[in-house]
């Protein structure tokens, strides 16, 4: 089972994860760069969604051609990183969210590979957003870590680039959101849609805007970010560990996309 791994602000600036063999994967939704490289005695792909400059910001990046270059290299299994704010004091910056749940608020990205002329007309079911095999891998990590985490997350997906309003930050809390951040959807619909099992560690950069006393800048969410790779990276070491070899969930029994 070949897995890969998806970073954005402050994870794609360690070398963990960046470090390795450099690959350019051409789909017809675009390229995609990535690294293959070794975790936990384990070779995986790890893709920067913001490019290795950190470059493109998260309403522009190109999701079904990262999405898609990975199915292209055969990939199965994909944990996706992400930088959140917290909608509640209660999650602390620097602690972990483990998605279980999503709503989505983005409104211009591309999120389906089914409205291209001539796809099949195709209503994915999403009972059940995240691969539970790789969600309880993560969960058994956390906890052999002893870190601070939120098991079964709702995370609120939105445009960016702007951080939220707090007028915002409440109603997504009246909603039952636990996390707000611009990348994970639509990674999530995608790699469902392409019947790949998809799991999503958070890190808390933040606490959401009106929460916190300070203005909010993307310099303090990536330092957070940074600071907390070295502990994410022995999670993932340690999740690897723990991911079954053969896939027993029902994630490649979805309208698995030929790329």
């Amino acid at each position: 089972m070949s897995t890969a791994l998806i970073g954005g602000t402050g994870i794609d600036e360690l070398s963990e994860f960046t470090s390795g063999r450099r690959l350019e994967v051409s789909t017809r939704f675009g390229h995609v760069e990535l690294a293959e490289t070794s975790l936990g005695g384990r070779t995986v792909f790890f893709l920067p969604r913001h490019g290795f400059a950190h470059s493109v910001p998260p309403s522009l990046i190109n999701y079904r051609a990262n999405i898609a270059g990975l199915k292209k290299l055969g990939v199965t299994r994909i944990i996706s990183l992400s930088a959140v704010g917290s909608l509640t004091p209660e999650l602390k910056v620097g602690s972990f969210a483990i998605l279980g749940d999503f709503i989505d608020m983005t409104r211009r990205r591309p999120g389906t590979f089914f409205d291209e002329p001539g796809s099949p007309v195709a209503h994915t079911d999403f009972s059940e957003p995240y691969c539970p095999e790789l969600t309880k891998a993560l969960v058994e990590a956390c906890r052999k870590q002893g870190v601070c985490f939120l098991e079964r997350a709702v995370y609120v997906g939105v445009e960016g680039p702007r951080y939220e309003t707090p007028a915002e930050v409440k109603l997504f809390a009246s909603w039952g959101g636990h996390v707000v951040g611009m990348t994970n959807v639509p990674e999530v619909v995608l790699a469902k849609e392409a019947g790949i099992c998809f799991a999503g560690l958070a890190i808390v950069a933040n606490l959401a805007c009106g929460l916190g006393k300070n203005r909010l800048t993307h310099e303090e969410v990536r330092k957070v970010v940074a600071a907390s790779g070295k502990t994410a990276a022995t999670i993932l070491r340690e999740a690897l560990q723990l991911i079954p070899t053969e896939r027993k969930c029902t994630c490649g029994e979805n309208l698995a996309l030929v790329i």
